[in-house]
């Protein structure tokens, strides 16, 4: 990886959990995953939209557009579910879980799917990622869950989802290597599919009767913060490898977890400083490698 990717890896990480903490945050106060959602993809479309006015179409667009509204259809339901998922298990939970799964998927489809040719040091940088969740959870946090069961089947659903939508970003990043573009095409699905979840839950005349200024400002923030990591995560997919990107992307869960354990005085104990000692150490094999 070179350091041109492994900074843009990086920005896309410290952004990401940035915006999965205001997730956390909407899923506290009990409020509508949809609205959010809407909220997130459509300002975060919008960006890419007034910057695509002065910005040509690529020739290859159709094909491009097509992965991007699917990667970005998928990944709205997986956002969705993920939200309704930290509403019944806490953050140092379904984080951990969500990123030892996750790139585990990435990882073996990208290999598959993309020919990744991974170095022994990678796949070690990959193994030391690998064990960062293991250290953020422990037998006992389960009594403190409202309904781990449901809770984790839904962890399980949102991963699947958001996993698969980076690996079809990926392929439109291959077909047709014009981030912006691919951001406003996915984004626009994501709106569209969040505003679908939100009409069938509340009805079309009521689907925003509910919703207040707390509401508004946390999807405001939501959909900045979406635009820097999706714009950041692509620019970084662009030029390396979706197996390496996305694990150390995937670092991001430190973030949330040390906020929540900071504002909501969520469990915390020494296995977690252990976890971000080991995170920084897989980066730099994996930046080395």
């Amino acid at each position: 990886m070179d350091t041109t990717t492994l900074l843009w890896t990086l920005a896309a990480t410290i952004s990401a959990g940035a915006q999965v903490f205001i997730s956390k945050i909407v899923a506290h106060e009990h409020r509508d995953a949809a609205f959010n959602g809407m909220m997130m993809y459509g300002i975060s479309g919008a960006i890419a939209a007034l910057i695509l006015i002065a910005h040509p179409w690529p020739h290859d667009w159709l094909l491009g557009a097509l992965l991007g509204i699917f990667a970005g259809s998928i990944h709205s339901l997986g956002n969705y579910i993920r939200i309704e998922s930290l509403k019944h298990i806490e953050s140092v939970i379904y984080f951990p879980l969500n990123k030892l799964l996750g790139p585990l998927v990435v990882v073996v489809a990208a290999v598959v799917w993309f020919g990744d040719a991974l170095t022994l040091r990678e796949y070690i940088g990959i193994a030391l990622s690998l064990t960062v969740p293991l250290f953020l959870i422990s037998a006992g946090e389960h009594h403190r869950q409202k309904n781990l069961r449901f809770g984790l089947v839904l962890m399980v659903q949102s991963t699947i989802l958001t996993s698969v939508s980076v690996l079809f970003s990926k392929e439109a990043l291959v077909r047709t290597s014009d981030v912006l573009f691919i951001i406003g095409a996915a984004q626009l699905a994501g709106t569209l599919c969040s505003m679908a979840i939100l009409s069938k839950q509340k009805g079309v005349r009521t689907m925003v009767s509910h919703i207040d200024r707390r509401d508004i400002s946390l999807g405001l923030i939501t959909g900045i913060l979406a635009f820097a990591s999706t714009y950041t995560l692509f620019e970084a997919l662009s030029t390396g490898l979706v197996s390496i990107v996305y694990v150390i992307q995937a670092h991001y869960i430190l973030i949330p977890i040390v906020l929540a354990v900071w504002w909501y005085k969520e469990h915390m104990n020494i296995r977690k400083g252990i976890a971000i000692v080991v995170s920084l150490l897989a980066i730099s094999v994996l930046y080395s490698g």
